[in-house]
């Protein structure tokens, strides 16, 4: 996989909106995201020509540059989503909106839990679907490298300060409020539909657990 090489998307980048300014979106699309796109394919190249014969978990090049590559890589997946959840205010598709109330009673009460999960996080808030279980979960996650494995991802709050903090300071709860909430978009979510035959998983893997 040395050979692969991440792309910038510059057609992801979203437009100024009630709640985020062109400084904030500028700030976080043009420098945060570049910059780990540039990062991962600067150890990609390294990884080439790096040494293998002294692996080590306690420190060796490989390792740093393989503990690193995941951390940028999962930022740039991370991210690439995230832009395509702040396209606007849109509904859940049906059938995720069907699955969001069997699994949490309410659109609202997911909603409360999913805003609590990124005023409690350091990194991201994510409501994704359980391949294993057919179930929706929010994950509460610090760190671009720490994640629930076998999972995809529907919705993605960024919590880092770089997502927020030009257009609200150290005041969190106001981007979470007035900065992303209503600019919500579930379309990412509908592609992930049209990607992903969740809806099928759902029923079998349930069907199985009764």
């Amino acid at each position: 996989m040395v050979q692969f090489q991440a792309q910038f998307k510059p057609e992801l980048k979203p437009k100024p909106m009630p709640g985020l300014s062109d400084r904030q979106l500028n700030d976080h699309f043009d420098i945060k995201y570049k910059g780990y796109v540039t990062k991962l394919n600067e150890i990609q190249t390294k990884l080439k020509g790096v040494n293998k014969e002294a692996p080590s978990p306690n420190y060796s090049d490989i390792r740093e540059l393989l503990v690193e590559r995941l951390f940028n890589y999962n930022s740039i997946k991370l991210h690439e989503a995230y832009w395509q959840c702040l396209a606007g205010a849109s509904d859940p598709p049906e059938p995720i909106k069907q699955m969001i109330t069997e699994d949490f009673g309410s659109y609202n009460t997911w909603k409360e839990e999913f805003k609590a999960c990124g005023l409690s996080a350091r990194g991201w808030s994510i409501c994704a679907f359980d391949l294993d279980t057919g179930r929706l979960f929010n994950f509460l996650t610090d760190n671009h490298s720490i994640g629930a494995w076998n999972v995809i991802p529907l919705m993605i709050m960024d919590m880092y300060e770089h997502a927020y903090y030009i257009d609200y300071g150290g005041t969190v709860k106001r981007y979470v409020e007035e900065g992303f909430l209503p600019n919500m978009s579930w379309k990412y979510a509908a592609r992930m539909l049209e990607r992903h035959p969740l809806s099928e998983y759902r029923t079998s893997l349930l069907e199985k657990a009764a």
